[in-house]
């Protein structure tokens, strides 16, 4: 794993977040991260565990994900650390008994479980589904047993579908619309519906339970795996040149992930509202643009198709444009925007991560 990417541009990123949070209140914390093998839940891990070893926060760390210990490629580094325990759970399933020692005393649970990429929450639809409601119910109602917990779930941005212009940037009050027949709908109704969950159980006296709408959080600690635009760019591009599927018109806003991982944080401690969008808002770009910063880092071509005969179709439905309002957001935390990594930058250091530097 080491060999593959490039680590210390994590503690780089745990670093600077940790200037921006407040450490104190972390310690002697029992934190527990489901998903944990992912981009944002994986970052999570790290940083927690940087608390640890840095600031001697006594954090104790329980991380999930699908699968098995010695499978879980993103976090296989931090499950040898006495402060970290793991456990796998495939959440298309009820939690069973055996994870009832894990959640005894927990403080904060990130929900992080889920395929955030199209190739593959369209692959298994029907699991995809039952992640956002049979997972989300599951360890909600085995945390409802406990004196008092904070849950964050990480639900999406694509809950809003394709908005009208009139509607873009788009704010926490836009309900969006799709229609069953959209390939994207088993994703799309299923984090609606685990919100409604995370809404249901909120109403409990010893439940703060919030979603956060993510959209385009990139960054180091996304694997080789990973099936997403930017990354696919950076290795075409590694590889001679990017070939486009398309013209590349449709418009991105992409958020790094420390600025994430603050974000995150922040609404699930201090957070006023139930539902918060967690996305960029400063650096507009559309994809073909997004393709020419890349291929320039590695002195490449990229290579449109010719329109009438596009090179794949399983993208369809994809909203044209991704603009999150974050007003909600910045109005309660005035000082946010005055540290996040900037695109350029941000791509620097996942080139970096890749080692294709």
């Amino acid at each position: 794993m080491s060999e593959e990417y490039d680590f210390s541009i994590i503690k780089e990123d745990c670093e600077l977040l940790a200037k921006r949070v407040d450490v104190d209140f972390f310690r002697n914390r029992k934190i527990m991260i489901i998903g944990a093998n992912g981009l944002i839940g994986g970052f999570l891990a790290d940083f927690f565990n940087f608390l640890n070893e840095e600031y001697s926060c006594k954090i104790n760390l329980v991380l999930s994900s699908y699968s098995e210990r010695e499978s879980a490629k993103r976090i296989r580094h931090l499950l040898s650390n006495e402060n970290i325990s793991y456990f796998s759970w495939d959440c298309s399933n009820p939690l069973d008994s055996r994870t009832d020692k894990h959640l005894s005393g927990i403080d904060d649970v990130y929900f992080c479980a889920g395929y955030g990429q199209p190739a593959k929450f369209l692959k298994d639809a029907i699991k995809t589904t039952l992640i956002n409601i049979i997972g989300v119910k599951s360890i909600l109602e085995r945390l409802s047993k406990n004196e008092k917990v904070n849950f964050l779930f990480l639900s999406s941005s694509e809950v809003y579908a394709n908005p009208p212009q009139e509607c873009i940037p788009t704010s926490e009050e836009y309900s969006g619309c799709t229609s069953l027949d959209n390939n994207r709908a088993c994703y799309i109704q299923s984090k609606k519906t685990g919100e409604v969950l995370c809404h249901l159980y909120n109403q409990m006296e010893n439940m703060n339970v919030k979603s956060a709408r993510v959209a385009l959080a990139y960054g180091p600690g996304v694997l080789r795996s990973d099936q997403r635009v930017m990354q696919n760019f950076i290795f075409k591009a590694n590889d001679g040149a990017i070939n486009m599927l398309d013209e590349g018109k449709s418009i991105r806003n992409y958020l790094y992930i420390s600025d994430c991982a603050e974000i995150l944080i922040n609404i699930l401690h201090k957070g006023k509202h139930q539902i918060y969008n967690v996305g960029g808002d400063s650096e507009e770009i559309d994809i073909l643009d997004l393709a020419n910063k890349i291929a320039s880092t590695f002195d490449v071509d990229v290579i449109i198709p010719p329109m009438e005969d596009p090179l794949e179709q399983d993208i369809i439905s994809a909203p044209n444009k991704v603009s999150l309002d974050m007003a909600r957001y910045r109005e309660e935390f005035p000082s946010y925007g005055e540290n996040i990594i900037f695109l350029d930058k941000g791509l620097k250091k996942l080139i970096k991560w890749f080692k294709m530097v």
